[in-house]
């Protein structure tokens, strides 16, 4: 097989989530990491007289972990992810949209309602970087893909 010449990065991937208003809003400039897990739920069994588990597929879900610079900028990142944490009562659901390797034509589009588990970060005097605030988002019903087609 050739070496694919089709690779790319990750420089220019898009990530949108609702504000409390439900408008969509781009914090791309203000994160540097996204780690999606997508998980197949398999249940395996063994039976007599055979050495190797069968496997049946039955549903599927996800993970997304979302890091965002802390700033103290309105509609970045930590600040929408700060307003969904605290927001009275139950958070609710936001979207999440995530587009990849850039928000162009031809690229991947996944996008599903979101619900935010958990915020950390650490404040660490001995590190001159930014602090970086980690959330984990799991999706609340199907998460969907298409091809960006415009």
């Amino acid at each position: 097989m050739a070496a694919t010449t089709t690779g790319f990065n990750a420089c220019d991937v898009a990530v949108w989530i609702d504000n409390s208003g439900g408008v969509p809003t781009d914090i791309s400039g203000s994160s540097n990491n996204l780690d999606v897990n997508l998980d197949n739920n398999l249940g395996d069994f063994v039976v007599f007289q055979e050495q190797w588990p069968k496997r049946l597929e039955c549903g599927k879900d996800a993970q997304f972990t979302l890091r965002v610079v802390m700033s103290s900028t309105a509609d970045e990142g930590w600040d929408l992810l700060k307003d969904w944490f605290f927001t009275s009562g139950s958070p609710g659901d936001r979207t999440l949209t995530f587009y990849g390797p850039s928000k162009n034509v031809g690229s991947d589009k996944f996008e599903c309602e979101a619900k935010l588990e958990n915020l950390t970060w650490v404040y660490d005097r001995g590190e001159p970087s930014v602090v970086l605030v980690t959330a984990i988002l799991k999706p609340n019903g199907a998460v969907t893909h298409s091809d960006v087609a415009t």
